[in-house]
């Protein structure tokens, strides 16, 4: 049982940099005092007055050997503090995982709407709809923003459930063109084309997309921007779809297109959890 009382204690412990600095020493093996003090513009004196600090916390004990008494460090009470945190630890990723599966619900029944607004209405193919999606990733930011913009990633996982890319050509820079050949499992192909328009590595890429019947002319348009936070090691990706231009013929696919983007997603996360 951690008490208050040792918890406060272990933490006064560690509010002085110089001591956090003297427990990281310890972790490599004993010191003396003196091999100690030399990192530090301080005298022995000093440095002793910082070691009986984290021995009355039990985070360091004293032997005796010889004429010397090497310091070496007791874990147990970083232990404690590590059992304390963790426990708060759980509590913002719960809250996180809430906040974003109400997100989910409310994005839904946004898109929803609209794309019941769009085919109820085909003629309205001028206005401006939109997607946002969230997903907490369990990878780091640079390693998903990789796997946005290397191609063979990007071949991997792009599309809906049991799609696949007979080609996927991305030329990553402002003014650079994209091209993504998706193939249904009939073997039907639904070509994609698209321009970058924005890439700040490694927190944001906006580029257009156009996605083309099988006589190559674009059937709507949209203006993606994905941003890439990082957040304790893992990555919070936000998409944002804006479709600015659309046909007539459009609408079936516009009403699918939140169920494609989850989809996709979710062979992102997939394909990120690989070794």
């Amino acid at each position: 049982m951690i008490t208050v009382d040792e918890l406060s204690s272990t933490f006064a412990a560690l509010a002085d940099p110089t001591r956090r600095a003297i427990l990281q020493r310890l972790a490599s093996g004993e010191a003396t005092v003196t091999e100690l003090a030399e990192p530090f513009a301080m005298s022995l004196p000093a440095v002793s007055k910082h070691l009986k600090v984290l021995e009355r916390a039990g985070l360091i004990s004293r032997g005796r050997q010889a004429q010397w008494r090497p310091c070496r460090l007791e874990a147990g009470p970083l232990q404690d503090v590590a059992k304390w945190v963790e426990h708060y630890r759980r509590f913002w990723t719960e809250s996180f995982d809430r906040l974003n599966e109400h997100l989910r619900a409310v994005q839904t029944r946004r898109w929803d709407m609209s794309a019941k607004e769009a085919s109820g209405n085909p003629g309205t193919h001028d206005a401006e709809r939109e997607l946002v999606m969230t997903r907490l990733l369990d990878a780091p930011r640079d390693l998903v923003f990789k796997a946005w913009t290397d191609p063979e990633r990007v071949a991997q996982w792009w599309g809906p459930h049991v799609f696949t890319n007979a080609l996927c050509e991305l030329d990553v820079r402002a003014g650079g063109a994209i091209r993504i050949h998706m193939r249904a499992p009939d073997g039907t192909v639904y070509p994609m084309t698209g321009v970058y328009q924005e890439i700040s590595e490694p927190e944001r890429l906006v580029f257009t997309s156009a996605a083309l019947d099988q006589a190559g002319r674009p059937m709507f348009e949209g203006l993606n921007t994905v941003t890439f936070a990082e957040q304790a090691g893992k990555t919070l990706l936000t998409v944002r779809v804006r479709v600015v231009r659309s046909t007539p013929e459009a609408a079936q696919h516009l009403a699918g297109m939140q169920a494609g983007w989850t989809q996709q997603l979710e062979r992102l996360e997939a394909h990120l959890a690989k070794p």
